[in-house]
């Protein structure tokens, strides 16, 4: 006897809602440069806490995010609601959370990270859906080119290591 209740709340375990069953795991592609064209992607999800994987490839050194719940009210009752999302940096592809490049609030704000190698990365994505009908939110990504500034202090930065290099070969006594 004892044995069918086991098994009948292992299979009420296995229908409720879990984190895993309300996971995402998708590959981005190679993020695009143009600003005004990011990698764009809705997300949604049942009422449980979730943990998305978003593996993508950077093509540049500098990476521009944003993850943004999209929180439906109808008067006092909250439809779609994501609470703590909040999204993780990652080297490598999924499953290799080895390479920590920082964590963000997914809070409508937009985070520029810089000095990336270009190559293979993934984001973790966590959050509670809560709402009558679970949440949803958005997740946009550019990848950076550097402003006209920074390529001309380089530049100029090479310019007069090279004119310093030329000036001591020219001194006879160095």
């Amino acid at each position: 006897m004892k044995s069918i209740w086991t098994i009948a709340a292992l299979a009420a375990l296995a229908l409720s809602p879990t984190a895993w069953a309300n996971d995402i795991s998708i590959n981005a592609g190679t993020v695009p440069v143009a600003p005004l064209a990011p990698y764009a992607h809705i997300f949604t999800h049942d009422a449980a806490s979730f943990t998305d994987t978003v593996d993508f490839v950077l093509s540049t050194s500098m990476l521009s995010t944003s993850a943004n719940a999209l929180n439906v009210s109808l008067q006092n009752l909250s439809v779609f609601n994501i609470q703590s999302l909040s999204y993780t940096l990652w080297g490598g592809v999924s499953g290799s959370d080895v390479d920590f490049h920082g964590t963000f609030p997914g809070n409508d704000s937009t985070y520029s990270i810089s000095s990336l190698m270009p190559g293979a990365y993934h984001l973790t994505i966590t959050g509670v859906a809560d709402g009558v009908a679970g949440g949803a939110y958005g997740l946009a990504m550019t990848s950076a080119v550097p402003e006209p500034e920074t390529i001309t202090m380089l530049l100029l930065g090479l310019g007069l290591l090279g004119g310093v290099r030329r000036f001591k070969k020219a001194d006879p006594f160095v």
